[in-house]
């Protein structure tokens, strides 16, 4: 064999090895990007997000060229799926205000009575309802104008320093556990908060019109009640979408993203 042949060989072997290296980099942050809404297929086509995923993650790989020999058999296999395992907690933790302004919606509409008029989101690809569809879309709107991309990525790029590439030990089962009911139980009462005002008002009207009913039984005020309740609401989500981003600007800025990533992961 001659020496053009070896060092042909050579380079193909390295660079088979970096382009590993890349694709385990880019584990953490794109499994992040599949769980994130505002990231989702539907709204950023695989191709797209794979390589934006691949650009972000480069700059990390560079720094991670000591770990080439080690890139085989079962390192490489435990090192990916600790980097899937991290991406879908800090995904989980970023999500969790998208799904709380679906949840939202979702309410909004079932009081209004309008559970029944269901679309296609093209965020998430399923059937979803006008309200709840509204309200994911100006807060995806606003995670993008707020800069809570550039907050994510600081957060994952300062994560390499927390639990680094080459470090296989598994967050323990209990801490997660603790991680995951905290930020459910955060999201539920997000939820709660915001929804009330607006679904005491239509409560509100509900009663008005069973009291008008009972008075005057022979009118039908219930078609009537269905298209108060159902433009109010929309005149309340208008009135108050500014002031709920005001409330969460922190949660759709990421600015916590960090400090939930440290208080996982017992970070000093």
């Amino acid at each position: 064999m001659s020496g053009g042949d070896l060092g042909l060989e050579q380079w193909a072997a390295s660079l088979e090895q970096m382009a590993i290296l890349f694709g385990l980099c880019s584990v953490r942050l794109l499994t992040v990007m599949i769980v994130l809404p505002p990231t989702d297929q539907n709204l950023i086509r695989g191709p797209v997000r794979n390589g934006l995923a691949l650009l972000w993650s480069s700059v990390v790989a560079y720094g991670q060229q000591a770990l080439l020999p080690q890139l085989h058999g079962f390192f490489l296999f435990e090192v990916g799926v600790k980097e899937a395992v991290i991406g879908l907690v800090i995904g989980y933790a970023a999500s969790t205000i998208f799904w709380t302004a679906d949840s939202v919606g979702q309410y909004i509409d079932d009081v209004a009575g309008y559970n029944n008029v269901q679309l296609t989101n093209p965020m998430s690809g399923q059937q979803t309802s006008l309200t709840s569809t509204l309200l994911l879309q100006c807060v995806t709107a606003a995670f993008w104008l707020l800069g809570g991309m550039s907050t994510l990525l600081s957060a994952i790029y300062e994560s390499y320093h927390w639990w680094p590439l080459a470090s296989v030990t598994p967050i323990p089962g209990n801490v997660l556990e603790t991680f995951v009911m905290r930020e459910t139980d955060t999201m539920m009462q997000t939820t709660a908060k915001l929804m009330a005002p607006l679904v005491m008002i239509l409560v509100l009207v509900d009663l008005g019109f069973g009291i008008i009913s009972k008075a005057a039984q022979r009118i039908d005020v219930n078609s009537l009640a269905h298209a108060i309740k159902g433009a109010l609401s929309v005149l309340l989500v208008a009135l108050l979408i500014g002031v709920v981003i005001d409330q969460v600007h922190s949660q759709l800025a990421l600015t916590d993203i960090a400090a939930q990533m440290k208080g996982l992961l017992a970070v000093k």
